[in-house]
């Protein structure tokens, strides 16, 4: 059976691969080090947003929120006005346990004798679709309003479970009311905007001693369809645009280190360079032989255009017995980041990074290092056109 011109070629290009022995097994080494790094680090980055809005749904926004047109959580003074009227659709929504109505608003805490701002929130103690430990805060057994604080403001303010301090706030006329709330539940979140500078209380009691009934500020909802009740007092945000701030930090951390990545690719490459440069002047008379035989000088620079391409296919069988355990190791144990990297206040680092391949992500690495292999394999063959086989069968040639 005859053999087609292609299939000769890659036997061919193999057979010199590996009868360069260490010279190609190093480039092998090289390509897979670079190609199960690129996949960890893409792989990290993809866990992290993902893990960063799963915990965010899971303890902030739900599937998305309704606003007070008037809050803007960067301006701390708006956000005694911030507050509007439930409708009788919220109601039933909020009665279906599809969504959360909670009330904000700027308050001073005297914790030990010291003074401290801070937003408090109130919350139903019997909502259902946030992971917030709320239930805690329908006991009132000892005469003071229970309260709900993060490990990070514990640590800050340096109180624990069962201490008492009296927070004073403004109602709704701007007279000054004062509410003794005592620490029921220190509760740890990974999700630093839940935890930091935040008091929870029970949405009625807060909405009784504000003298603002039936009122919140936002509304957290369980099905992005609500945003349809969106109206004049209220403004809808999507989940896209509550991570809008996680998404560029993200991608401002991965192009730092695609930077560093392209550096190795860049190095990786120019091994195979060299490589294929030296292997150019080292066999100009097999290229003479070769030509002088009726080979073309296309299916020449196709030869070495293999070679190149096969440092990547066996660096693909390396990178596969090198990163399979490694990429298993961080699916099922994880990656877990120093406890200093919670006062970072950055979502999705604070529990255990379990990291997740979805086959887009490991098809564009591949494809990243075929394109660059192909190109560093094919610059050098460039000198082929210019080579003149009686030259090649003497030595000669540039």
């Amino acid at each position: 059976m005859e053999r087609s011109p292609q299939m000769m070629l890659l036997k061919l290009a193999n057979r010199n691969i590996l009868g360069n022995g260490k010279r190609s097994l190093i480039n092998m080494v090289i390509l897979a080090i670079v190609l199960v790094g690129m996949i960890w680090m893409m792989a990290m980055f993809h866990s992290w947003t993902f893990s960063a809005a799963q915990q965010m749904g899971e303890w902030e926004h739900g599937k998305g929120l309704l606003e007070q047109k008037d809050y803007d959580p960067y301006d701390s003074f708006s956000w005694d006005k911030s507050h509007a009227p439930l409708s009788r659709e919220l109601m039933n929504a909020i009665a279906a346990d599809e969504a959360v109505p909670i009330l904000l608003s700027p308050a001073v805490i005297y914790p030990q004798g010291r003074m401290m701002s801070v937003q408090v929130r109130g919350i139903p103690a019997d909502q259902k679709l946030l992971k917030l430990p709320t239930s805690a805060l329908r006991d009132s057994s000892s005469g003071y309003a229970p309260a709900l604080i993060g490990t990070m403001l514990a640590k800050n303010l340096r109180i624990k479970n069962g201490d008492t301090f009296t927070m004073r706030l403004k109602d709704a006329s701007g007279a000054y009311d004062a509410l003794d709330l005592q620490v029921v539940t220190v509760m740890k979140s990974p999700v630093p905007s839940v935890d930091g500078g935040a008091i929870w209380v029970d949405l009625e009691r807060l909405q009784s001693v504000k003298t603002m009934p039936n009122e919140a500020s936002i509304i957290v909802l369980g099905d992005p369809v609500l945003g349809s009740l969106a109206d004049r007092d209220w403004k809808y945000l999507s989940v896209e645009t509550l991570l809008a701030d996680t998404y560029k930090l993200v991608e401002t951390k991965k192009a730092g280190q695609f930077v560093m990545f392209g550096l190795f690719i860049f190095l990786a490459m120019l091994a195979i360079f060299d490589t294929q440069v030296l292997s150019l002047f080292m066999r100009r008379k097999e290229i003479g032989t070769l030509v002088a035989l009726g080979m073309t000088q296309r299916k020449v620079i196709m030869l070495f255009t293999l070679e190149g391409l096969l440092y990547l296919v066996y660096a693909i069988g390396i990178g596969a017995v090198m990163g399979i355990p490694l990429f298993l190791y961080f699916a099922l144990h994880g990656w877990s980041m120093p406890p200093e990297y919670d006062s970072f206040g950055i979502a999705g680092l604070s529990e255990t990074l379990r990291f997740s391949y979805p086959p887009n992500l490991i098809l564009s690495s591949l494809l990243i290092m075929l394109f660059t292999t192909w190109l560093a394999s094919w610059l050098p063959t460039l000198r082929i056109s210019r080579l003149k086989p009686t030259d090649a069968l003497r030595g000669r040639g540039r």
